[in-house]
């Protein structure tokens, strides 16, 4: 055993089998990873995006306008150096400035601390900048808020900014184009109470462009006072519906003359009065009810929102006529005796007015009607007349007096 081992092609056999071994594990290894050592060698292509810009110039005095805020950097070369560069982003890119005149230039975009070994190119290559004085005014701030916010019938007195003014800085010509200076409140849902809100400031040309600068503060208070306002209204009540055949309505009216509506100002100016109806179809007596106010567009409150009502009846009146009732003496003197001058025929027409049954009872029967002759005299004299009658009617005679002339029997 010992001389096999120490054979040479024994040894030889063996050396070319841990070569196989270490060849196919290295195919292995390659092919699980997807990537080899010679991979890593060749050339590769990438594009690192959104890399910020930094621009170098005087920035306490100068305003720069125009540049990208970030570019695209193009990298070419060993696949290594490409990825290592790409993790790490330990480069920067930066347009400088510094030895620029004012006034409008095309400057190159340039990058440091990228490896030699790559081929770099940024995206853009040129930035068309502006360079100018930095101007700082101060300028006044308007709020504004949409006004389809406000709940139904309130309104709002014009906002509260604190601050009023804001420093704006920039380059001069941006300043000559500031138009509008606005702070925008932003509230969800409908509001019926007075706000107050952070916004921030923003700056529009004539255009309505934003505008690139320097806003200090770069927000404000904003306060909306809202409100409701408020009206004294008159009510009228207006009757509606037939009441029964046999009832009158005689008045239906309310204890609370004024009622305080709340809505928009434009329509409390031109509310002045608002009308209640009541339904008296089924009122067969005396009655008070409660009854709801309907609401005008626009109101969204009123005070109070249902009022008592109170309707007061009587049975419906019927009237008729009796005519040629022979007038009847009362209180003569039987010493006397009694000549009618007026009227010749000794009779009158009545009225009879009353509820429905009373008045087809009423008839030559059961009323009578007499001359008031007590305590008279011989003579002429112009007498009153009395009705007697059924209770619960009313009468109304064609005449109310009558002229009679007294005289003494003869034999008396």
């Amino acid at each position: 055993m010992d001389n096999f081992m120490e054979n040479p092609w024994f040894i030889r056999i063996v050396a070319l089998l841990l070569t196989l071994l270490l060849f196919v594990s290295a195919n292995d290894l390659g092919k699980s990873s997807g990537t080899t050592p010679n991979d890593m060698e060749t050339n590769h292509t990438d594009t690192i995006v959104d890399v910020p810009v930094e621009l170098i110039y005087d920035s306490e005095n100068l305003v720069v306008t125009g540049a990208p805020k970030t570019v695209n950097v193009n990298i070419k070369g060993q696949r290594r150096f490409v990825e290592a560069t790409k993790r790490q982003r330990d480069f920067s890119v930066y347009i400088d400035l510094s030895d620029v005149e004012l006034g409008k230039h095309r400057v190159p975009i340039k990058y440091k601390d990228i490896s030699d070994k790559l081929v770099t190119n940024i995206d853009p290559v040129y930035a068309d900048i502006s360079l100018q004085e930095k101007v700082t005014e101060e300028f006044r701030v308007e709020a504004e808020f949409n006004r389809s916010i406000l709940a139904e019938g309130f309104e709002a007195d014009p906002p509260e900014v604190e601050p009023k003014t804001v420093k704006i800085t920039a380059a001069k010509d941006t300043i000559e184009k500031i138009t509008y200076v606005k702070a925008t409140i932003d509230a969800s849902g409908l509001i019926n109470d007075t706000i107050k809100r952070g916004a921030n400031v923003t700056v529009l040309d004539r255009d309505l462009n934003k505008l690139d600068v320097i806003i200090e503060p770069p927000s404000v208070s904003v306060t909306i006072p809202v409100k409701n306002p408020r009206k004294n209204i008159s009510l009228k009540i207006k009757e509606t519906g037939t009441p029964p055949e046999d009832i009158v309505i005689k008045t239906v009216s309310t204890n609370t003359p004024e009622i305080m509506v709340f809505g928009r100002t434009e329509v409390l100016q031109d509310l002045n009065e608002i009308e209640i109806s009541v339904d008296v179809s089924n009122i067969r007596e005396d009655t008070e009810m409660e009854v709801p106010i309907k609401y005008p567009e626009g109101v969204n409150r009123i005070t109070p929102d249902k009022i008592k009502v109170e309707i007061t009846t009587a049975k419906k009146m019927e009237e008729t006529t009796i005519n040629d009732i022979p007038l009847k003496n009362k209180g003569l003197d039987p010493k006397f005796d009694i000549e009618l001058l007026t009227p010749a025929d000794g009779a009158v027409s009545l009225k009879v007015s009353g509820e429905t049954e009373d008045v087809k009872k009423a008839s030559n029967s059961n009323i009578q009607v007499f001359l008031q002759l007590e305590g008279l005299s011989a003579g002429e004299h112009e007498v009153d007349l009395m009705v007697e009658g059924p209770e619960g009617l009313e009468y109304e005679l064609s005449t109310k007096k009558v002229k009679v002339i007294l005289t003494e029997k003869e034999n008396v």
